[in-house]
């Protein structure tokens, strides 16, 4: 995949956050005038926070792609995009939180695993 795909594809991803936020704006819209229920909005509401998650963690890796690589320039464009920076850290799309988060699931994992096999020997 090519530089070009990936931007072409985090552009399609954010015009679908986009429309899918646009369209939140109707469910919602439904919901008070007795349309849907509210387990149908939560539903909806779910989704559209799975599409924003992965348009945060995209533009994140976007973010990356634009960095130089020479150490000296990276802490200066780093700098100069410290609100972007500490956004994608609120957002825990940033490369720390990512792995903090899949060590979580994993540890998560291993637990329910271990679990099983003491089930299984009883």
């Amino acid at each position: 995949m090519a530089l070009i795909d990936v931007k072409e594809y985090y552009l399609k991803m954010f015009q679908q956050y986009v429309e899918l936020k646009n369209d939140m704006a109707d469910f919602e819209q439904a919901f008070k005038d007795g349309h849907i229920t509210e387990d149908k909005l939560v539903a909806v509401q779910d989704d559209l926070a799975q599409v924003k998650i992965n348009c945060d963690r995209l533009a994140y890796i976007m973010f990356l792609i634009e960095a130089p690589r020479r150490k000296a320039k990276k802490e200066k464009y780093k700098k100069a995009n410290s609100d972007l920076v500490k956004a994608f850290e609120e957002l825990h799309a940033d490369e720390q939180s990512v792995i903090d988060e899949n060590t979580s699931l994993l540890k998560h994992l291993r637990a329910e695993l271990t679990k099983l096999t003491e089930e299984d020997k009883k």
